[in-house]
């Protein structure tokens, strides 16, 4: 059987990022009443945006989770911003398949800023990790920026 195949047939369920301590399950999510990317129920776990690539398919797959949880307490992209060029991420899949990728650009981004390639990108297969970034804001019950981790599959 071909691993690259079964890879891409089955469903991300754990997210590793050894750099900053991450080995978490991934929910699969979609989208709020709203039209926005769902984000995961726990603050411990992260949701992959099910309506978009798999991890390790052409395109941008994008997995989401918290950082500065309520009342201070800890999430688990608490540590996101620390990655650095070349850090390794790896998701695996239902049927036992890593898929690994290589961190190539940190950028912070407008909570309002259009940035097709977070999840429409098709020249090559990516993963993006996104959570929030900046201040709080009341107002509008959401922080004030978008943290993404651009990545691109290691063949």
């Amino acid at each position: 059987m071909n691993s690259q195949a079964s890879a891409t047939d089955g469903i991300p369920v754990r997210l590793l990022i050894p750099a900053i301590g991450i080995d978490v399950e991934i929910e699969s999510l979609g989208l709020t009443e709203d039209r926005a990317m769902d984000s995961p129920k726990d603050r411990f776990n992260v949701a992959w945006y099910n309506l978009g690539a798999r991890p390790g398919d052409n395109g941008s797959a994008v997995i989401a989770g918290h950082t500065n949880w309520k009342n201070g307490m800890t999430a688990v992209f608490d540590n996101l911003s620390q990655l650095k060029i070349g850090d390794k991420v790896s998701v695996e899949n239902n049927n036992g398949i890593h898929t690994s990728f290589i961190v190539e650009r940190i950028q912070v981004y407008g909570r309002d800023d259009i940035v097709p390639e977070v999840f429409n990108r098709l020249d090559g297969k990516y993963l993006n990790l996104i959570t929030c970034a900046g201040s709080w804001d009341s107002k509008m019950n959401t922080p004030t920026q978008r943290l993404v981790v651009f990545t691109r599959m290691i063949t």
